[in-house]
């Protein structure tokens, strides 16, 4: 194996732990973010149950943490869950919560000002608690019935959010989830609107007018993707600035390069609004799958996902190659396979993405 860093980043799957290349003092081993499908996968027997034990035994042992959009994805459907759906909801955070040994990370956009940009995280955005969520998770864990959840007689250890206090009685009662989804979702609103405005800044009186977001000359020429390459770099330049981040054309050609997957994942969307029917508001699961893919800009991140809408979205995007299934994962770890020790992930299995809702919750002690 090639001694050098750029080889652990380009080809993110390798054989672990022979082939864990250091970098100085710093372990570069690929950690992997956990879609939340993956977890409903493994409930309907899409995702082999020796793939499964396979990924549980070669975890670490404090556990691969949860991606904070994966936990919010797993716990929105809590509160609008029945007494009948509640087992499946419950099942799929027991199988998170697991593989996690119950920690969540923190949001990605916190990590990108915080290890890329190097800036303060701006004052002005919510930031999801990284121990709260993990709290609702273990809530959601320790819970016997949805009724024990809304009525806050959950009993549970130590809550990381209360300083790990005494044990007691907790519940998910109020609308928490949808409150910290209710931030990068305007902002996806938003930074995808601005995206196509900047393409074609008339769409939203031609589609009062006339039905359509553009006018058929237009369109013909919107069909090349080189038009929407062109308008990366304002869409980073937005974004920087709504970070609060001053920009040169250094950092912009820098960061683009960072948040390509979110590039190619916007421009798929924008050239779906102007082209076709898509409405941003009406695809909530999207909000997840976007701030998701921000884990990317950080080299340690891969996604694992059997989401082929996902990987559909990102094919040309120069970081496809960090993003594949669950199957794929166990494979690229499996040490009895040095063929697989370099090069691109395959495509992931075909199974349907699951339905995904954006629900509210909170956690309460009493």
């Amino acid at each position: 194996m090639p001694q050098d860093s750029t080889f652990a980043l380009s080809s993110p799957w390798y054989n672990a732990p022979e082939s864990k290349l250091k970098f100085g003092a710093k372990d570069l081993r690929p950690k992997p973010i956990f879609d939340s499908n993956i977890f409903g996968h493994v409930q309907d027997g899409s995702i082999s149950k020796k793939d499964w034990r396979f990924l549980l035994r070669h975890r670490p042992g404090h556990g691969w943490p949860l991606s904070m959009v994966s936990a919010l994805e797993l716990l929105a459907g809590i509160d609008n869950a029945s007494a009948q759906s509640f087992p499946e909801a419950k099942r799929a955070i027991d199988l998170a919560y697991q593989l996690a040994n119950g920690r969540v990370l923190e949001e990605p956009v916190f990590l990108l000002c915080k290890e890329v940009l190097r800036v303060p995280f701006p004052a002005k955005l919510e930031r999801p608690s990284p121990d709260l969520m993990a709290d609702y998770m273990q809530i959601v864990h320790s819970a016997k019935s949805l009724e024990e959840i809304r009525a806050g007689r959950v009993q549970v250890r130590k809550l990381r959010s209360k300083g790990n206090g005494k044990a007691g009685f907790a519940g998910i009662t109020a609308p928490a989830v949808k409150e910290v989804v209710a931030g990068p979702k305007r902002e996806w609103v938003e930074r995808s609107e601005a995206f196509v405005s900047e393409i074609y800044p008339e769409w939203r009186e031609h589609f009062q007018q006339t039905g359509k977001r553009l006018p058929d000359q237009i369109r013909r020429k919107l069909k090349s993707r080189g038009v929407w390459d062109a308008d990366k770099a304002k869409y980073i330049e937005s974004k920087l600035t709504w970070l609060e981040v001053s920009t040169t054309p250094e950092l912009i050609a820098r960061i683009a390069e960072r948040l390509d997957a979110v590039l190619e994942f916007t421009i798929f969307v924008g050239r779906q609004m102007l082209l076709g029917n898509y409405n941003v508001e009406k695809h909530e699961s999207d909000v997840y799958d976007q701030f998701q893919l921000h884990y990317l800009a950080l080299d340690r991140f891969v996604i694992v996902s059997e989401d082929r809408d996902l990987q559909t979205r990102i094919a040309h995007s120069s970081q496809a190659g960090r993003s594949g299934s669950c199957h794929t994962q166990a494979r690229a770890m499996d040490s009895t396979s040095p063929q697989e020790q370099s090069g691109p992930w395959p495509q992931g299995h075909p199974h349907p993405r699951p339905e995904r809702r954006l629900v509210p919750s909170r956690c309460r002690n009493t």
